[in-house]
């Protein structure tokens, strides 16, 4: 069964349940009613019955009139009998019917029959709006369920529907603060982490073979051209290459599905440098250590972000010269070059391609942002006086 059927059986229900106690309390307060006008009836029949039966009707008729009540011939056909007693010759009867109450006395031949009409209670005056209220409460809960409940679930379901034949992008706005709009905000968070991922994987899937041309081209050229220790050499040199084309998609796309664990610990930040520098042997780095200050975060992954600037300020650099410098606020890289046709922006998005690119790989960029956001840290770009500058800020 539906959840929109299940709903509408529950207002249906409240709302039967809601006459059936509105005619309860009608019944119980109305026979509450009657008690009460019977006992006072009961009195009064008692202070007439002494003038009654000495024959003084004179006085029964005046003392009736007096508190209200009215002779008539006999006992109406549709009234209800709520009390009667017979005792020897005398017979004692209290009806009602309408609006009235009355009683009747018979006593030999003699009968006399009194009727009053009897004034609403406060029940009388209120029952409808009450009932009214009642409804209006089961009217309001309903439209809570439908609007706010059943609304954004049909809203959800179709997204989820749309997930499931492909389309990722599709966020779903909900203002709710409630269990409801939290499942709304965790779907687009799965859905954004989905639609990265997929997007991810497009890219690799769309430029692996770009990428892996360029040194296999060379791998190729040089089994051509050369032989002994300098084919050794470039071909080791390329496959270094490839090594770090396939390191980096593959850390892309760790850092794109989360499938990884942040290894916290404390560290010097100069460790980072030589982390790095590690991988670079003929290059023309100049390293200036300020001051070396205790950062916290992965320190494998902050050096494989310094790495990724130290090779993108070698390709861009004229000289190939590159100058790090590190202090207590963060690593700036530095490399004489032309300047970029595009805003820093664009070479943060993976597989970017520009005119002045050398031997780009697309992605060490990229990473290198992925993983400055996941340390909470800033990294900033400026071009001044014919020179690039990188700063990763701590």
């Amino acid at each position: 069964m539906q959840l929109k059927h299940e709903f509408v059986i529950i207002i249906f229900v409240l709302f039967f349940i809601t006459i059936a106690f509105f005619i309860q309390t009608d019944k119980i307060l109305k026979e509450s009613q009657d008690d009460r006008l019977k006992s006072e009836m009961i009195v009064f029949v008692q202070t007439l019955m002494p003038y009654y039966l000495s024959g003084n009707l004179d006085a029964v008729y005046r003392i009736g009139n007096s508190f209200g009540y009215t002779q008539v011939v006999d006992v109406p056909k549709n009234a209800t009998t709520l009390y009667e007693d017979f005792n020897n010759m005398l017979y004692f009867r209290i009806f009602s019917y309408d609006s009235f109450m009355g009683f009747s006395i018979v006593f030999l031949d003699n009968k006399i029959t009194f009727v009053r009409l009897v004034s609403s209670n406060e029940w009388d005056n209120y029952k409808t709006i009450v009932l009214l209220f009642h409804l209006s409460i089961i009217a309001l809960l309903a439209f809570f369920l439908f609007h706010k409940v059943l609304r954004p679930l049909n809203r959800l379901k179709n997204a989820i529907d749309e997930l499931k034949a492909g389309i990722y992008a599709k966020m779903l706005t909900t203002n709710q603060k409630d269990e409801i709009g939290q499942l709304m905000l965790a779907f687009n968070e799965m859905n954004e982490k989905i639609s990265r991922l997929i997007k991810a994987r497009e890219l690799i899937t769309r430029n692996i073979a770009h990428e892996l041309k360029t040194p296999l081209a060379k791998i190729k050229l040089s089994l051509s051209l050369k032989n002994g220790d300098e084919l050794k050499k470039d071909l080791n040199r390329y496959i270094d290459s490839l090594d770090r084309i396939s390191q980096n998609m593959l850390e892309y796309e760790r850092i794109q599905e989360g499938d990884f664990r942040l290894n916290f610990s404390e560290f010097m930040s100069e460790s980072v440098i030589f982390e790095a520098l590690r991988d670079f042997e003929n290059e023309k780095i100049v390293l200036n250590v300020i001051k070396s200050v205790k950062i916290h975060g992965d320190l494998r992954l902050i050096s494989i972000a310094v790495k990724n600037l130290i090779e993108n300020a070698i390709k861009y650099s004229d000289d190939g010269v590159v100058n790090i410098e590190l202090s207590e606020k963060g690593i700036m890289f530095c490399n004489n070059g032309k300047k970029l046709q595009n805003d820093i922006l664009y070479y943060f998005e993976p597989f970017y391609r520009g005119e002045i690119i050398k031997s780009g790989y697309g992605l060490g960029l990229s990473i290198v942002n992925e993983i400055v956001k996941l340390h909470k840290m800033n990294i900033e770009y400026s071009y001044s006086g014919n020179t690039h500058i990188f700063y990763i800020r701590f």
